[in-house]
């Protein structure tokens, strides 16, 4: 079952009182899900488990939680930092895992998902200061096959997917906004924020556009 971020990505404790669990995601492409999704199946059906099968497979970039009468503000500001970003791709290659809950597919370049994480500090800044709760933003950006395990089968699992190989590469061209506001719901999508073309120049002084975007009256 999806309890929010959990340990695995990003010391979820619970849904707060009179705040919404927000999440920036990224997901792969069709060719790509298909390939994880007909994985983690097999991974249920080997041990006996579920794999998370009813999820879609995604990149946790930042969770955070914020009252509903933020949001406008805080689509508008992502909107913003995503237009001056410009699209790049992922590329996994074979597994890893967080003893003892998660195996997962391992990001060879993670440095433009840390670059984006970075650009949304703004944003964590923001939230703490209204909510008091601050963001949390990726780090060691991963896409997980398998969660929230019992440590007998990620013992008996990660042995196997160690041996196992996995490459595929996608273009990420947008961020995707989730949010939910129980712990136990299905996250609904709030708006996609799409990325500059990848050949298109875009503001060269990223810190000075965002110390404008924190003089905005909010």
């Amino acid at each position: 079952m999806d309890r929010g971020l959990v340990v695995q990505q990003g010391g979820h404790v619970g849904t707060l009182h009179g705040l919404r669990e927000y999440r920036l995601v990224i997901y792969p492409d069709v060719p790509c899900y298909n390939r994880i999704m007909a994985e983690k199946q097999r991974f249920s059906r080997r041990f006996g488990v579920e794999a998370g099968g009813n999820q879609f497979p995604a990149i946790v970039v930042a969770c955070f939680y914020a009252p509903e009468g933020l949001e406008e503000t805080l689509i508008r500001w992502v909107q913003r930092i995503c237009g001056l970003i410009n699209s790049f791709s992922i590329t996994l290659n074979n597994y890893s895992g967080l003893p003892d809950h998660t195996i997962y597919l391992r990001i060879t370049d993670c440095k433009p998902l840390r670059q984006l994480a970075r650009q949304l500090k703004v944003i964590d800044e923001y939230i703490c200061s209204s909510s008091g709760q601050p963001a949390w933003l990726c780090q060691h950006p991963y896409l997980p096959l398998a969660e929230e395990l019992q440590a007998a089968v990620y013992q008996v699992a990660m042995p196997v997917y160690s041996a196992k190989t996995f490459h595929a590469s996608f273009p990420v061209n947008e961020l995707v906004l989730l949010v939910r506001d129980h712990p136990f719901a299905a996250p609904k999508t709030v708006n996609v924020f799409r990325f500059a073309p990848a050949h298109r120049s875009v503001e060269p002084d990223m810190a000075r556009y965002i110390a404008s975007l924190q003089k905005e009256s909010l």
